[in-house]
């Protein structure tokens, strides 16, 4: 998804260009560029940005999460903010220290690249069988509007790209068995119920793996075939 430069530099964060809603698992990939283009004008020389806005609204809860791409990583950021407050607040992006887990071998850090859901673990929502703890951080983001930013720590011009997931939180089980051994069905008088044997610790939100099918499937409803998954996308990935 191109943006001009033409479009993006009248833009500001009171102004930002709204890239959708979203009530499903979407992808978005970001292109712009970035830097002042030294254009001879009226009055001296002007030209470019060093600043694009973005704004993002999902219609239930969700994770953001953001990679950067093109081959100018290291000279812009990417900034995020919840402007559903007033003011607006800004919001960290979970980096490759965030929490990880063990998958035979392999060390997964699931949250890298996510908007974290508060600024702080503020609150005493310690939970061991968590793979988060019950930090508040790592929590999906609550419906409404984000706000993103990609700023340029140049002058030089150059183009970026951005891969952007907006995965929906389902909070609902999907249940795979072979054998049905440890699966009931009970009917009841207002609906029809399966009952799940769990443990006890069992608290539904394990892992936070992020399907690479599931992603590919997205960005498939809503591009032509032609259109490439960004490979920027797939290192995000924890299952295939």
């Amino acid at each position: 998804m191109s943006r001009n430069q033409t479009t993006q530099r009248q833009r500001t964060a009171n102004n930002p260009l709204l890239v959708g809603s979203f009530d499903e698992t979407s992808i978005r990939y970001l292109t712009g560029k970035l830097g002042a283009t030294h254009t001879p004008g009226s009055g001296g020389y002007s030209g470019g940005t060093l600043n694009h806005w973005f704004k993002f609204k999902i219609e239930t809860t969700a994770w953001i999460i953001l990679t950067k791409g093109g081959g100018w990583e290291k000279w812009f950021n990417i900034s995020a903010y919840d402007i559903n407050r007033n003011p607006i607040v800004g919001r960290g992006i979970f980096d490759a220290d965030s929490v990880s887990f063990n998958d035979d071998g392999t060390i997964e850090n699931p949250y890298v690249g996510h908007i974290m859901a508060a600024g702080s673990n503020l609150y005493n929502n310690f939970d061991g069988r968590r793979l988060d703890k019950g930090d508040s951080r790592y929590y999906a983001l609550d419906i409404g509007e984000y706000l993103l930013c990609v700023s340029s720590t140049l002058n030089t011009p150059f183009d970026y790209a951005v891969g952007v997931v907006i995965e929906i939180a389902d909070p609902f089980p999907v249940l795979l068995t072979e054998d049905y051994d440890r699966l009931l069905f009970e009917n009841t008088d207002s609906q029809d119920d399966f009952i799940c044997d769990t443990t006890p610790n069992y608290t539904g939100a394990d892992t936070h793996e992020h399907s690479l099918k599931e992603w590919q499937t997205a960005w498939s409803r809503e591009r032509q075939a032609y259109e490439k998954f960004p490979d920027i996308l797939v290192p995000l990935t924890t299952k295939p």
